[in-house]
């Protein structure tokens, strides 16, 4: 339950609100707060989706194709912004864990079909997709209204600090990657590296 449990409640919730949109004649009144729980069960859903490997015919544990920035894309791709930016950063909290087994071998290393084991790209592959899951979730909530950004963020605070509380028992690297990150993207966005000013994010 532990595994599949969290990605099952994300999609449930984004299932009703989904279903509440369609019926609801006064959804336009409420629009801001569906969003939010869509954002909300994005990231509850990522922060364990990347381990639905284990679940999935052909694929083997650690594989390149769910510990990544895929389902995000693929969210994103057809239109829904909010889902994929909340399971890009649930995502992202994964992957930043992932960064420190106890040693890279075996099951610690990023695999593919067909391919296998990338070895000691590994490390490399999960930075270059943690980026690339701020990337996202970064550009959707540049396109939300303020209000949204101050609830997002508030989400982002509270679900980091859940993860990685509960979850995670050395978070300091894995919040060392995601702050270099959020800096990272940012600057490339072209903004300087300052965090006062990716705070503006959500002012």
């Amino acid at each position: 339950m532990k595994l599949y449990g969290p990605p099952l409640v994300g999609f449930l919730l984004a299932a009703v609100v989904f279903v509440v949109r369609e019926l609801c004649p006064f959804w336009s009144t409420v629009a801001l707060t569906g969003e939010i729980l869509f954002f909300l069960s994005g990231l509850i859903a990522g922060i364990r989706l990347p381990d639905l490997d284990l679940l999935a015919p052909g694929l083997s544990h650690r594989s390149g194709i769910t510990h990544s920035c895929i389902p995000a894309l693929i969210f994103w791709y057809f239109g829904l912004s909010p889902i994929a930016a909340g399971l890009a950063l649930g995502i992202a909290f994964h992957l930043s864990s992932d960064l420190q087994p106890k040693s890279w071998t075996g099951g610690a290393l990023i695999k593919f079909p067909l391919i296998g084991s990338i070895g000691m790209l590994s490390p490399f592959w999960l930075i270059a997709n943690v980026i690339g899951c701020l990337a996202i979730a970064m550009e959707v909530v540049l396109g939300e209204p303020v209000d949204a950004r101050q609830m997002i963020l508030a989400l982002c605070i509270a679900g980091a600090g859940w993860y990685f509380w509960r979850e995670e028992k050395r978070p300091l690297l894995p919040l060392m990657i995601l702050g270099f990150g959020i800096l990272l993207v940012h600057a490339v966005r072209g903004g300087t590296l300052s965090v006062k000013l990716v705070w503006q994010y959500f002012a």
